[in-house]
């Protein structure tokens, strides 16, 4: 009985000690948001490549709503824009945040 206590308090003090050490923001596996792949992409998308992306996405959308004389596409086209120029700026700052 001693030993299931022990080895129960053991184990809760290892998960505690590495529960501490996860917290968010702090892994760089794919780098940072200016270094390594992450930061390649992150500056390419919020960049002259994102904008680009915007503008063909925007037109796309304006092709498309004419062809078939709805709104819709136009608004999904804005929609994808707007995504495509602000959400890595967004995403960073979610998975920086800090409590």
């Amino acid at each position: 009985m001693k030993s299931i206590k022990s080895s129960t308090l053991t184990a809760l003090v290892i998960f505690a000690a590495l529960a501490a050490s996860a917290i968010a923001g702090t892994d760089t596996t794919f780098g940072t948001a200016t270094t390594g792949p992450l930061g390649t992409l992150t500056g390419w998308m919020t960049g002259s490549m994102g904008q680009l992306f915007a503008i063909g996405a925007l037109s796309v959308g304006l092709g498309v709503g004419i062809v078939k004389q709805s709104i819709m596409a136009v608004v999904i086209g804005i929609a994808v824009a707007l995504a495509a120029s602000t959400g890595p700026t967004v995403l960073a700052a979610i998975f920086t945040a800090v409590l």
